[in-house]
């Protein structure tokens, strides 16, 4: 008898073993808080390095945390991406108490600066990021400038409709075709595909931008120089920033002034009404102006946003300056997971217990 009861003890013990052990519980209180969510999966230029990336933020007027994670997913590359840079990493700014944390979850550390950042240590000003230095140029002639010969953009209400993360959206198709010519009048046409999904303006989403426009001017009277984390409207633009920076590095060969009208180009796009939900991007290149190679060769045309590309035929005047069938230099994709007000826990604003400081 003493057996079987030792036996049914020690099977229970081991039941509560197996658990796993309950969070602790958050007992602070909860207030009005702007949630925004975004995903961005980035195919890399050429390939190289790409990644997924998901970015979260809590605001209130005086008040914010932007929560960042990241991995690699090439096949090759996806290890080195998450080793170097993944991972899950936030910051805390409080205006009501002048700090920032910066929080490093996998060390569970954190740095201690002013709210309006941590100095910078010397000799840091100017420098390039990593990211920059690394990512690929396409192959030129030394010396050798191209010049934007015609730019036709194309942009398309479908009237296609679709709800994607609760929010009620309208597709647009949209081109850009750039062709660059040399002196020697060799040519390169590039061309940029947008694929873009907008909702409207709803309440939640004018409640959740209000929150944060206030947040940044208070951020801004305390340090008029300062810059804030990005904004409701540097989300809203259809062609993504990061977009125009790779196509500035990649195509080296520009003038001046021409790099200059890539930057201003996504203005263009203006004519896509409401906020983009879901934009994805692609950016194919053909030619050879300045000598220019690219190091993979031109491929069949892609499905999906390949298709709506071989629409464009007459655009400039050649069938063989359609850039349908080249393979993306660049495929890009933002996803809006989620834009309102919420209650949110005051701990989401504070050092986690048990993490370290650093500084």
């Amino acid at each position: 008898m003493k057996q079987g009861i030792s036996m049914a003890a020690a099977c229970a013990l081991a039941a509560c073993a197996s658990q796993p052990a309950k969070a602790p519980v958050d007992d602070s209180p909860s207030n009005a808080t702007a949630v925004l969510e975004t995903r961005v999966v980035n195919g890399g230029v050429m390939g190289m390095f790409p990644f997924e990336m998901t970015e979260k933020h809590y605001v209130r007027s005086n008040m914010r945390r932007d929560d960042h994670s990241l991995k690699g997913t090439g096949t090759f590359s996806g290890y080195l991406v998450t080793s170097m840079a993944g991972g899950a990493d936030s910051n805390i700014t409080r205006l009501d108490s002048n700090r920032l944390w910066a929080l490093n979850h996998r060390k569970k550390e954190y740095i201690e600066c002013p709210a309006h950042g941590c100095p910078l240590p010397s000799g840091a000003e100017g420098k390039k990021p990593a990211q920059e230095e690394r990512e690929p140029k396409q192959q030129a002639e030394e010396g050798c400038t191209a010049r934007i010969a015609a730019s036709h953009f194309d942009v398309k209400p479908t009237g296609e409709k679709r709800t994607i993360n609760g929010f009620a959206t309208s597709r647009y198709t949209a081109a850009w075709v750039l062709k660059l010519q040399d002196a020697q009048k060799r040519t390169t046409t590039s061309t940029l595909a947008f694929d873009v999904w907008t909702s409207p303006l709803t309440s939640p989403m004018r409640d959740a931008f209000g929150v944060e426009q206030a947040f940044g001017r208070s951020y801004l009277t305390g340090a008029p120089r300062a810059h804030t984390a990005p904004s409701a409207a540097d989300r809203a633009q259809v062609m993504p920033p990061e977009v125009t920076r790779a196509m500035l590095g990649y195509l080296a060969a520009l003038s001046a002034a021409d790099r200059a009208a890539i930057t201003s180009a996504g203005k263009q796009l203006s004519k896509i009404q409401g906020h983009p939900i879901l934009t994805h991007v692609e950016w194919r290149v053909e030619g050879n102006a300045c000598g220019a190679k690219d190091s993979e060769a031109a491929g069949a045309p892609q499905p999906g946003i390949g298709g709506m590309l071989s629409g464009l035929g007459g655009v400039l005047g050649k069938k063989d300056e359609q850039s349908a069938g080249a393979k993306p230099i660049l495929s890009f994709t933002v996803e809006v997971k989620a834009i309102g007000v919420e209650p949110v826990h005051d701990s989401m604003f504070t050092v986690p217990a048990g993490y370290k400081r650093i500084n």
